[in-house]
Order: C-alpha cells, then structure tokens, then sequence
C-alpha cells in the first residue's frame, strides 16, 4: 500500500480536528483559504515554519509530521530520478 501524501494527509489532520480551511488559515496567520487549498491539493509545498505550526494547531507531534515530511521528500526525489534514469 503506497503511502498518503503529504497533501492529503494535512487534509486529513486539519479535518480530525473539525478545521475548515478558513480556522486553520487564520490560526496559521493567513486571511484566506488558499494558502491551505493550495497545499492540500499538492500544487505548492509547505514552508518548514509552517508544517512546525500545523503541529500545535493540528495537535500532531513534530516527530510524527517530520517523519511525513521526509517520506513525502524521499518519495518524490525518488520519482524525479527514476524519471531522469528512464529518458
């Protein structure tokens, strides 16, 4: 079973603490939604900084979120060099 991206799994732990997109914003320090629209949907990649603060917003230890991070991070850097090994 591969595993949850980080993108969905923000989404899962933002929804686990019953957040809409807007309360998780602003307790992060952003007005709008799409920040967090925009993570969840994997199409920006979250500052450092801010995987720190979903920790205390989102109630996730820092090992736990750490240890999504660098799977994402491994995953991905895995699939770009297969890609390059493939042309």
């Amino acid at each position: 079973m591969m595993p949850v991206s980080l993108s969905k799994y923000l989404r899962e732990k933002r929804v686990s603490v019953a957040m809409t997109q807007q309360q998780a914003g602003k307790m992060l320090g952003y007005e709008k939604s799409q920040f967090l629209s925009n993570l969840e949907r994997g199409t920006s990649k979250p500052p450092l900084e801010v995987l720190k603060r979903m920790c205390e917003v989102y109630k996730i230890s820092r090992e736990e979120m750490r240890a999504r991070y660098v799977e994402d991070v491994v995953r991905e850097a895995e699939s770009k060099a297969l890609q390059r090994w493939s042309t």
